[in-house]
């Protein structure tokens, strides 16, 4: 029986004839490319979420740059390796896992973000206008943390009041509609319309756009009229002289969870997403 011994490649070097610490920072650097690669062809990736343009000669050329710049990761994306590096099963496995959470979770976590802005932006048109118009003043509308939160200012009780009070018909509404689009047509009620009439009426804007918002209930910028009208009767016959109905505390907390809860909902995936990416990155190109 003949025994073998096998005393490894001098100098701590590999079978590939490369010391440990140049494998270290070739593995430092695939790992540095893929990362450059994906925020390249993540930006390119936005631009489905834009209008389209003529494309320029620089814009046609860009992804031939990228692959032109870092052919080795691109045959890492198409399963091959470079003739001195041999890959373990499991490092090869997290590389798919890698490019596969990237391209996907890309995708999901684009329009997951394209949401963000357009919950900032209704929060944001309701904050700016806080301390404009007229106010009743008196007490504040305390209903939860969630309103100071979303709307970043007080709101009078005396002005939700009076803005439940004096809001039109939904027919009203509807017939001096200045919203060009299917659902106005149709004769449901839309928040620039309210806010426009309720301006009419000398209401606060503030508590215009929280009434409106508690009506909705965080389901968009239209409101059926049936349920328009129906909100507003029990908001009506539920109040008494310095508070508000039940109901429409109900209504406004929901559009508030609504809301707050889809934002942290959002950041929380996209931080998973890139939780995903990281882990199988740094197994796949820094193992």
């Amino acid at each position: 029986m003949t025994t073998y011994y096998y005393y490894g490649a001098p100098g701590g070097a590999n079978n590939s004839g490369m010391s440990n610490s140049d494998m270290t920072a070739t593995k430092r650097y695939q790992f540095s490319s893929a990362i450059v690669v994906a925020l390249a062809l993540l930006s390119g990736s936005a631009n489905s979420f834009v209008l389209p343009t003529i494309p320029t000669k620089a814009s046609r050329s860009s992804s031939s740059h990228v692959v032109s710049a870092f052919p080795e990761v691109f045959d890492g994306i198409l399963g091959g390796s470079s003739p001195d590096e041999t890959l373990s099963p499991a490092v090869e496995a997290a590389r798919q896992k890698f490019w596969f959470y990237f391209f996907a979770g890309s995708g999901a976590g684009g329009i997951g973000a394209a949401q963000l802005p357009s919950i900032f932006r209704e929060a944001s048109i309701a904050r700016a206008s806080a301390g404009t118009g007229s106010t009743r003043g008196g007490a504040s509308l305390n209903v939860g943390p969630f309103v100071g939160l979303y709307y970043g200012s007080g709101i009078s009780v005396d002005d939700v009041t009076d803005v439940i009070q004096q809001a039109p018909t939904a027919e009203f509404i509807s017939s001096r509609s200045e919203s060009v689009n299917y659902m106005a047509s149709k004769g449901y009620i839309v928040k620039g319309d309210f806010i426009k009439e309720m301006e009419g009426k000398k209401c606060n804007p503030l508590a215009s756009h929280v009434v409106y918002d508690a009506i909705s209930s965080g389901k968009g910028g239209v409101v059926s009229p049936v349920v328009y009208e129906n909100r507003l009767t029990s908001y009506r016959e539920g109040g008494s002289a310095g508070e508000v109905a039940s109901a429409f505390v109900g209504d406004l907390n929901g559009f508030l969870a609504v809301k707050v809860g889809a934002f942290f909902g959002l950041v929380f995936c996209l931080l998973v997403d890139l939780g995903f990416i990281a882990n199988a990155g740094i197994q796949g190109f820094l193992s």
